[in-house]
């Protein structure tokens, strides 16, 4: 297709949706740029990406290339800071050399933004500080006598039929549980029971008073103990179940009911008192986990990891206390936390507010870790290639190169991550455009690209 004519039917299609509905769509980060409509070249030497296993990994090598001046990077700056005062929007952002941390870019860098969904780098990195990346989450039947009880620690990730080995959604899945425990059922001569199941483990709301008020409560489910899809209603949509829990003990009945099992379903409880596990499931490792919720930005699941990790760290689990892990686990580590204020751990939040400094300060960190936060600038997608940048960067020096959480909300925009210079220097980088007029945040990302593509080319 030639270019001309790509450019024109996305022009039409933009105008048919409207601006509104595509910054609605945009929130979730998986809806293209505007100007993204570059054919993606096929390069002869690919990357070699991270192995999908999620379990940490060596020390990032961060080769020692030529060192970048920060003239150069000034220059290139000086392109985004014209068209933020063209378009009357403000432009912010922060560049270091991952080798000698010297700072390339301080524009606004300490001071707090709008991050959009750039806050899940933060949520990752608790998470990975404070969880196992190499553990599972089990969802597991007990029974006692004719009652059966359905109960997970936590996995928001199951599928609805048979396990899906090659998948981190669907892992594990519910028709493998039921032909278990059917199976010991019929062994102990017992075909009509009674299914409760866990209610959510957690504290608190589940849906922010914010969100109602800036109108994206649509773009996030309810946490809680268990869920199908991240609690999607069908695959790929925006539409989520009120109960997640007793959506998956419904879809479990039926898998019990077509292999001989009369189902009648109770409630949510606590459990069963002297009851005997028949049958386990195992999820995709925490690890593979935080990489699926950073590639998909995925709202819900990052929820439900930060109220994980406030178990772990035995602190409240709800909103406050998940957002207050990740306050603790930077400054544990070093990383800089002045004007950090957040209520989630998605960013869906328009009130939420991250200096980037404190982006870029998390992932250099993770770039010289040695235990699991290592899996962190592993686990963010690649230009071009996967997740929310598939379909960004998709020409110039910066495909396959550059690795970023995405972020967009009306009047936002920004990317955090990692790229490689021509001569291999690695830079860590932060940047945004906010107050955009119009929510026309998705309208700067060729602006925030372009810029990335050009420190790729240093």
């Amino acid at each position: 297709m030639r270019r001309e004519t790509l450019t024109a039917i996305v022009g039409v299609a933009v105008l048919a949706l409207g601006i509104s509905g595509y910054i609605a769509a945009d929130i979730a980060d998986r809806v293209p740029g505007f100007l993204t409509t570059a054919e993606v070249p096929s390069p002869a030497d690919p990357p070699e990406l991270p192995a999908d296993s999620g379990q940490s990994l060596a020390t990032f090598s961060t080769p020692e290339g030529e060192p970048v001046l920060s003239s150069d990077v000034a220059q290139l700056w000086a392109s985004v800071a014209q068209s933020a005062e063209e378009g009357q929007w403000r432009a912010w952002g922060n560049v270091i050399d991952a080798r000698s941390g010297e700072v390339l870019l301080d524009a606004s860098a300490s001071q707090a933004h709008t991050p959009a969904s750039t806050t899940k780098v933060l949520t990752a990195f608790a998470a990975l500080k404070t969880l196992d990346p190499a553990s599972t989450l089990t969802t597991s039947v007990q029974v006692s006598g004719s009652e059966l009880f359905l109960s997970s620690e936590g996995d928001f990730l199951l599928g609805a039929g048979t396990s899906d080995p090659d998948d981190v959604n669907g892992r594990a899945g519910l028709a493998d549980l039921a032909e278990e425990a059917a199976a010991a059922l019929v062994n102990a001569g017992t075909t009509n029971v009674t299914l409760n199941w866990a209610d959510s483990p957690f504290d608190g709301p589940d849906r922010l008073e914010a969100w109602t008020a800036q109108d994206v409560q649509g773009y996030v489910g309810a946490v809680g103990a268990m869920a199908i899809d991240a609690g999607r209603t069908a695959p790929s949509v925006y539409v989520f179940v009120d109960d997640p829990e007793s959506t998956v003990a419904a879809v479990f009945a039926q898998r019990l009911q077509e292999r001989g099992i009369a189902v009648t379903l109770g409630g949510a409880s606590s459990g069963l008192e002297g009851a005997e596990t028949i049958a386990t499931i195992q999820s995709a490792s925490l690890g593979e986990q935080i990489r699926w919720m950073l590639y998909n930005s995925d709202n819900t699941l990052a929820e439900q990891l930060g109220r994980l990790s406030a178990k772990a760290r035995g602190v409240e689990t709800s909103f406050p206390g998940a957002v207050s892990v990740i306050r603790q686990t930077l400054e544990e580590s070093g990383v800089p936390t002045s004007g950090l204020s957040l209520g989630d751990c998605s960013g869906l939040s328009s009130d939420d507010r991250i200096a980037p400094q404190t982006l870029v300060g998390a992932i250099n960190v993770s770039l010289s870790s040695t235990g699991p936060l290592a899996d962190l600038p592993r686990s963010l997608p690649w230009s071009g290639l996967n997740g929310t940048m598939e379909r960004r960067m998709t020409g110039g020096g910066a495909y396959a190169n550059a690795q970023a959480k995405t972020g967009t909300l009306g009047e936002v925009s920004s990317l955090a991550g990692i790229v490689q210079t021509s001569t291999g220097r690695i830079l860590v980088y932060a940047i945004g455009s906010e107050n955009v007029p119009d929510d026309g945040g998705a309208l700067t990302r060729p602006v925030l690209d372009a810029f990335v593509t050009g420190l790729a080319g240093l």
